[in-house]
């Protein structure tokens, strides 16, 4: 299995982000795992097999978040945010974000270096559906008509599954008491969920309103240890690239010229918050336009 998963293509990774020799060995476990005759050895290892071995048939994309932006949306509260997805048309069934090393740790101190993000919509009924090779991975009933789900693997290779419905108004629909793992969820654990929800929110925001934030991943951007910078042709048909997000995004700070008393503020961080710009009753998702208004680094 691993060898035809790695013969049918190559993701080539910037440094400091999960390589496809990792990625291809989880690829190599979810492939073997993601039909529903697996679906009662351990439900939330389940889902993370179904979600990631999609996300590889479908022949998704790769978004590299960088440490600025995912600074920046760690205090920008999407989640909070009443009728954030008001509306949601997901564009992409599944797409996979690779996360720089060492940024986000689980309450026992595991390293998080991917999180795979599935959509699902009552309308496209095949996006939970895929065939690769010998393997068929067919959907299953889910209760809301719009969903997305994110899953992962830590270093410490727990398993982590969170999904989230949005009904039309823009609900968001999650019970975090809720184990599908064979774990019971603490309390940090509730609070790096959240974390990890309200990131995707973010992500799935930028993809639709702020385009400008992607870029492509240049060829001198991708090297290996042993021959340092490579010359990669890019024709080959089986040669991926992820894409970046937030490349070139610098934090925004600004030094306040309030006089300072004993009562006055530390420096801390005035919250970022998504701006709707509602043009009416019966108006697309994407006419229904969200701005970004980024968290600034307020310094006393």
């Amino acid at each position: 299995m691993l060898k035809e998963i790695r013969g049918d293509r190559t993701y080539k990774m910037p440094p400091n982000y999960i390589n496809w020799h990792i990625l291809s060995g989880i690829l190599d476990v979810a492939l073997s795992s993601c039909t529903l005759e697996y679906i009662r050895s351990d439900l939330s290892a389940f889902i993370h097999s179904y979600r990631t071995a999609l996300w590889f048939i479908k022949e998704a994309p790769i978004y590299c978040l960088t440490q600025q932006v995912i600074e920046a949306f760690d205090q920008t509260d999407a989640i909070c945010k009443p009728g954030i997805l008001r509306g949601w048309q997901p564009s992409l069934p599944t797409f996979l974000l690779a996360i720089p090393k060492g940024l986000i740790h689980t309450p026992d101190g595991a390293e998080v270096d991917y999180l795979t993000v599935s959509c699902s919509d009552s309308n496209y009924p095949d996006w939970n559906y895929g065939k690769w090779a010998n393997i068929e991975i067919k959907p299953f009933n889910l209760k809301h008509d719009r969903y997305f789900q994110i899953c992962t693997v830590d270093s410490l290779e727990t398993v982590w599954t969170s999904g989230t419905a949005v009904k039309a108004d823009g609900t968001l629909i999650y019970d975090e008491s809720e184990n599908l793992g064979q774990h019971t969820i603490s309390d940090d654990d509730k609070v790096f969920l959240q974390r990890i929800r309200n990131l995707v929110i973010n992500v799935l925001l930028t993809l639709e309103f702020a385009p400008d934030l992607l870029a492509d991943v240049a060829d001198s951007e991708i090297k290996t240890k042993s021959k340092g910078f490579m010359r990669i042709n890019r024709s080959s048909s089986n040669v991926r690239y992820p894409r970046w997000l937030g490349k070139n995004y610098q934090n925004s700070s600004v030094l306040s010229v309030a006089k300072r008393t004993h009562n006055s503020p530390c420096t801390h961080w005035r919250q970022g918050h998504w701006r709707l710009l509602e043009s009416g009753e019966g108006k697309r998702w994407r006419d229904n336009k969200r701005i970004w208004i980024q968290p600034v680094w307020v310094k006393s």
